[in-house]
């Protein structure tokens, strides 16, 4: 029989390899113009060599310390230092170097700027002084407000926080000093953190306090300091909702509804917090929903039910679990909850749903109630937005038919946590942790088979 197949031969397979190769070469003896204006072009040689060049040019040297394992480290490889902004900046202001700092080599310089977490992104001058140094995978804009306070461009934290102290009442320091904090905070650690912490506590405090006295403090850039730096202290969390509260429209005016979300967030983390401990002043809050927090409700538009009674539903369920440990009751409830909401009702109210179950009673379960809790997860899981969510739903339903000794169905379940955590390239901590759990569930499960 005779062959379709068409066959190339030896003479043009010869040819097309030596164009191949030409092209090749020609795309390696070309780096530089092909790259040009498309991302950070990186020095090639050792620390010392790049130490040398950034002290002949007169630049600061810039490394990107990685490890050939580490996920956020090639996102940024791939995603962040090839976008022509960040390129066209760290290419004009800096030398540029990437580093492996767990070869051997490089060990003691790693050491030196204090490398124990992937990705470290250091800023250093021409003496070998560190400028800055960051820990963690940091987007575009981040990496670009560094370098440029790195050459001088804006005004360091540091900085910023010596001119307060000599200016202790100026508010416009005051206000940018905390602006910059939560992204400050993130490169700090040890006793640094700690005393830069107390500080900014502080500082916050004192400052949110003056503003109230005239009504300043109503503004978008004041309220993104409150959202990123409030909730940490419970008296101090009340009276910001009570005086945004008292003051709505202007809010709403000032930076929209997310005035009103806030009100409506921080009432509802509260009667949660109270009935978990089984304490029915968790009524007193939900009074408020129809009085004095009635206008910050009503910016929620459900079709089928009212702010008020979702909230007398889902705590008066919770108040049943948590309180009387009443299982049955908490699902009669908590199904009169999801069935009120109808097409209202979100991926977090079904997750939800089953992780109160779980924390309140999970050793009391029966067979229905696990049953019923993977009927949750099930409608929750496709559609939820949150990748952190969507693995813990994939876990509680693997847990759930572990119970019910379906472990064929739990191992797929785990498997599909397992395989969504892949994901969390930017999150290295947290997925190592995610993917140790899940593999030790899966070899519980294969001791439970044998």
């Amino acid at each position: 029989m005779v062959s379709n197949i068409k066959i190339i031969d030896m003479t043009a397979m010869t040819q097309l390899k030596q164009y191949l190769l030409a092209l090749i070469l020609l795309l390696v003896a070309l780096p530089a113009r092909a790259q040009e204006g498309e991302g950070i072009r990186f020095f090639k040689g050792t620390f010392e060599e790049a130490l040398k060049e950034a002290k002949k040019q007169g630049k600061p040297l810039f490394v990107d310390f990685y490890a050939t394992w580490c996920g956020p480290c090639k996102k940024m490889e791939k995603t962040i230092f090839t976008q022509p902004q960040v390129g066209k900046l760290f290419n004009e202001k800096f030398v540029s170097l990437q580093m492996d700092a767990e070869k051997p080599e490089n060990v003691e310089t790693a050491k030196k700027y204090k490398v124990d977490a992937f990705p470290t992104l250091g800023f250093i001058d021409t003496e070998g002084k560190a400028i800055a140094i960051n820990v963690g995978f940091m987007n575009a804009d981040e990496l670009i407000e560094m370098a440029r306070t790195a050459v001088g461009e804006l005004i360091s934290f540091e900085d910023l926080y010596q001119q307060h102290r000599k200016s202790p009442n100026d508010l416009t320091i005051q206000q940018e000093l905390l602006t910059q904090a939560p992204r400050f905070l993130t490169t700090q650690d040890g006793m640094d953190a700690e005393k830069w912490v107390v500080r900014v506590r502080k500082l916050y405090r004192s400052y949110i306090a003056e503003k109230m006295k005239d009504n300043s403090l109503i503004n978008r850039k004041d309220y993104m300091i409150i959202s990123s730096l409030g909730g940490d202290d419970a008296d101090e969390t009340a009276k910001i909702v009570e005086y945004i509260n008292a003051n709505l429209d202007a809010w709403i005016a000032a930076v929209g509804e997310p005035a009103a979300y806030y009100v409506i967030e921080k009432n509802d983390d509260r009667m949660e917090e109270l009935v978990k401990k089984g304490d029915a002043r968790y009524k007193d809050y939900l009074e408020k929903i129809r009085t004095d927090y009635k206008k910050a409700y009503d910016v929620i538009k459900f079709k089928q039910v009212t702010p008020y009674q979702k909230s007398v539903d889902y705590f008066g369920a919770l108040y049943a679990i948590y309180k009387d440990k009443d299982v049955s009751r908490y699902m009669d409830m908590m199904g009169k909850y999801l069935s009120g909401l109808g097409e209202d009702a979100l991926p977090g109210d079904y997750g939800k749903a089953a992780q109160s179950l779980y924390y309140a009673a999970g050793g009391k379960l029966k067979e229905a109630d696990h049953k019923q809790a993977i009927a949750w997860l099930e409608k929750a899981i496709p559609a939820e937005p949150v990748l952190m969510n969507k693995i813990n739903y994939l876990v509680m339903v693997g847990d759930s038919y572990k119970e019910l000794k379906n472990y064929a169905e739990a191992k797929k379940y785990y498997n599909q946590a397992y395989a969504e955590s892949l994901q969390m390239a930017s999150m290295e901590q947290a997925q190592q942790m995610i993917q140790a759990s899940v593999v030790y569930k899966l070899s519980t499960l294969e001791l439970l088979q044998q």
